[in-house]
């Protein structure tokens, strides 16, 4: 996938909606956890600048692309996000999209950009809630099967935690943010262009060697319902009854 796959997979009008009206070109802003710096990228078309950091050096196509597009108000760096290399009251805003539930130390990690904001500045976090799945189509059995073992995964590796998006309000308000105010959406797939891609991506999950291997090493999938998942996938993929939707919960506070 190029990186202006990944760029339309997470436009910033859906998976930072909640943040973009509070950011002008004058914002200074951090993106923790920024990955291959999609959102980022999009960030940068509203913010005066961005910084994206995240513990992996995965940056090439982002920075690739803005150089080919004379985009030079983002950039990206490896980072701890509970230990941030910048000073104190160093930016307006912080985004956090799809991170903290594969934190160990969420809070101490909002503490970190607490920390970095000026007084009055803004945090908007986003995360995944496995409580508002929303699925239709073929073989519903198998692929429910599959979320089932990939939430298994999540809480027995301590991988992530799949049920962190409605904490997300009191996790800011034990980092010491104020005027926390929580929302949840819905990212749907309910065209075939959007299916086929989400479904294909699933199907190879089902034969990624972490999610495989530790399926069967725990006894949560044999070998014969892995690679039925991944037919199911398939066939769900090309169905023109699929319909799938996420439950993305939101939080906004500042710093007082």
């Amino acid at each position: 996938m190029t990186f202006d796959d990944v760029l339309a997979s997470r436009s910033g009008t859906v998976y930072a909606d909640f943040l973009l009206p509070h950011l002008d070109s004058e914002t200074r802003l951090l993106d923790v956890g920024c990955g291959e710096g999609a959102i980022s990228y999009a960030l940068a078309a509203v913010a005066g600048s961005v910084i994206g950091i995240d513990a992996e050096d995965d940056f090439d196509g982002a920075r690739q692309h803005a150089l080919r597009h004379g985009v030079a108000n983002v950039e990206f760096r490896i980072g701890d996000a509970y230990a941030l290399e910048f000073p104190d009251a160093s930016f307006d805003a912080c985004f956090c999209h799809s991170a903290l539930e594969a934190m160990d130390r969420p809070v101490d990690a909002l503490r970190e950009m607490h920390r970095v904001l000026r007084p009055g500045g803004l945090v908007a976090v986003a995360s995944v809630d496995y409580d508002g799945i929303l699925l239709s189509g073929p073989r519903q059995d198998l692929l429910r099967t599959f979320y089932r073992v990939r939430e298994q995964l999540w809480l027995l590796t301590g991988s992530a935690d799949p049920y962190r998006g409605k904490a997300l309000r009191g996790l800011l308000a034990a980092a010491g943010f104020a005027d926390v105010t929580g929302s949840s959406t819905y990212i749907s797939y309910g065209t075939q262009e959007a299916l086929a891609p989400f479904a294909a991506d699933r199907a190879e999950e089902c034969r990624d060697e972490w999610f495989a291997g530790e399926a069967l090493e725990r006894g949560l999938a044999t070998q014969a319902e892995l690679d039925a998942m991944a037919e199911a996938w398939q066939v769900w993929g090309d169905s023109p009854a699929a319909y799938f939707a996420f439950a993305w919960c939101r939080a906004l506070g500042t710093r007082p």
